[in-house]
């Protein structure tokens, strides 16, 4: 016998009204945010995200809702011998579809202004620094931190670590599904890995805003260092830094910058994943063809035709590693902070007691505070206790400043500062353009790729005050003066070779 057909309709189910409603919301949504993808200058997968994940989700969602309750009306009426079959005529008869169909109108209206609002505002949001730093990747505080206190603070995260176009947009979002996985279950590295490998290139990056045929002229640069000693004996040294690129008054290649404008190409090879030890470079003139190979003498050298070995074309990023996440070594922040009388060199050893605090390892940022406060005082209050007690404010002002340092530059949650994240435009604290001029990188016929001091800058006063009025001077430029006697050792060494990136320079 055939089973009698109940008539249904297809709101008769309460979880058909909701799933009916984000259905209608999330499309609706969805044609919205297309409109303004299509209409947007700016590339953002990130904010591309809203677009195509989560509206989506959100249309699933209605969807399975609304096919579950269809199944559950078919499912029902099998237990009672019956065969479904659903139309969408209005029924004001049926009380119990009068009620849901004005559910799922209600719904709707209720959804439609909830889901238009969240999504446009999530869609601003993923716009946002905020969401790179600080909201989603709260493990990304140090990159935060240091962001903001960069000349680049302007400039949205996603403009230089997310290129356009769809290879970029899959990329990134594979990469962001192992981020928050990783997040979630609390197995991300610390520190977390720089991504020296995927970097954009600097000419899809950097040369948007900076014109490399420009970098021409030089620059005057005045340094104040201190000494270990008790006095904090300073050491000045005014610099003509010779910035160099493409002179359109001359048509000459010059300075620092020749490497970026220069006739020739230049590529290299490093032996280690941050590209600290150099040893192979080529030089190919780009007019004659004729090419030059430096090799680090004593180093193994990869095989060159090998597919792991990649030979990298030079650009910005290769001195400029760091041009948004500076961590500053202590030594630099501490000679800065001294030259601008935020931390009083009156006070005697200061920056060795600095340097002492802030290189001791902490295990979190409040045993930091409490270690760096409390070690600073018992010092002065033992070792000079009549000094502390006639200048306690110049003291406490030291403190905070030393204070303030550390958090903007050392995070030991994330395993994080200067020794992890080095800075190539250094060659104190780190070997910086000595990972390629250097006596070691010679050529075939033995000649040594050029590292003369004169090549990037000229010495104009230098000498033991912090006033330059009253430094030795030369316009023609002086020969460099090693604050302590060590003789010619300074002329075949490197400044590393001594200097440890602890105490820097």
């Amino acid at each position: 016998m055939e089973k009698p057909i109940q008539k249904r309709t297809v709101f008769r189910h309460p979880l058909a009204a909701l799933g009916g409603a984000l259905f209608l919301a999330g499309g609706f949504l969805f044609l919205i945010l297309l409109f303004f993808d299509f209409t947007s200058n700016n590339e953002n997968p990130y904010r591309a995200l809203v677009t195509w994940v989560g509206v989506p989700f959100v249309i699933t969602l209605g969807f399975v809702l609304f096919l579950w309750a269809i199944r559950q009306q078919v499912k029902q009426a099998r237990k009672e011998g019956r065969r479904v079959r659903f139309n969408l005529s209005i029924d004001p008869s049926d009380p119990v579809y009068m009620r849901n169909l004005w559910l799922f109108l209600g719904l709707c209206a209720v959804l439609l202004l909830l889901v238009v609002y969240s999504g446009t505002q999530a869609y601003e949001a993923t716009d946002s620094v905020a969401f790179c730093g600080e909201t989603c990747h709260t493990v990304m505080e140090p990159q935060a931190v240091t962001y903001h206190n960069s000349a680049h603070a302007r400039v949205p995260c996603v403009e230089c670590h997310i290129g356009p176009g769809a290879s970029f947009y899959v990329r990134s979002k594979v990469d962001g599904i192992r981020q928050l996985w990783a997040t979630a279950l609390d197995t991300y590295s610390r520190p977390i890995e720089t991504p020296v490998a995927n970097l954009r290139p600097s000419r899809e990056t950097c040369e948007n805003c900076h014109w490399p045929q420009q970098f021409y002229g030089e620059k005057l640069v005045t340094r104040t260092y201190y000494k270990t000693d008790e006095q904090n004996s300073p050491w000045t040294i005014n610099l003509l830094l010779k910035i160099g690129g493409g002179n359109p008054r001359t048509g000459i290649n010059e300075g620092i910058h020749w490497h970026m404008v220069t006739a020739s190409d230049i590529r290299y090879v490093a032996s280690d994943p941050k590209r600290n030890d150099i040893v192979w470079v080529e030089l190919v003139d780009k007019q004659t063809g004729d090419t030059t190979i430096y090799t680090k003498q004593g180093a193994d050298l990869p095989d060159l035709e090998s597919p792991e070995t990649e030979i990298r074309r030079f650009d910005c990023m290769d001195c400029h590693n760091r041009p948004s996440h500076k961590f500053l070594a202590p030594a630099t922040s501490l000679n800065l902070a001294m030259s601008t009388g935020q931390i009083s060199p009156r006070i005697p050893y200061i920056r060795q007691e600095g340097l002492d605090v802030l290189n001791a390892e902490y295990e979190n940022r409040e045993e930091a505070q409490e270690k760096i406060r409390s070690g600073i005082q018992s010092y002065y209050e033992e070792k000079y206790p009549g000094f502390t007690d006639s200048n306690r404010t110049l003291i406490e002002q030291a403190t905070t400043k030393i204070l303030d340092i550390y958090n903007n530059n050392f995070f030991p949650e994330m395993k994080t500062d200067y020794r992890d994240r080095e800075n190539h435009l250094s060659h104190f604290v780190n070997d910086g353009c000595f990972r390629c001029h250097n006596t070691d990188m010679q050529d075939a016929e033995g000649n040594a790729v050029k590292s003369d001091c004169n090549s990037c800058h000229l010495i104009l006063a230098q000498g033991p005050s912090e006033s330059v009025d009253s430094l030795e001077s030369n316009l023609a430029g002086l020969t460099f003066q090693h604050p302590e006697d060590i003789g010619g050792m300074w002329q075949d060494s490197k400044c590393t070779d001594c200097h440890t990136p602890e105490q820097g320079y």
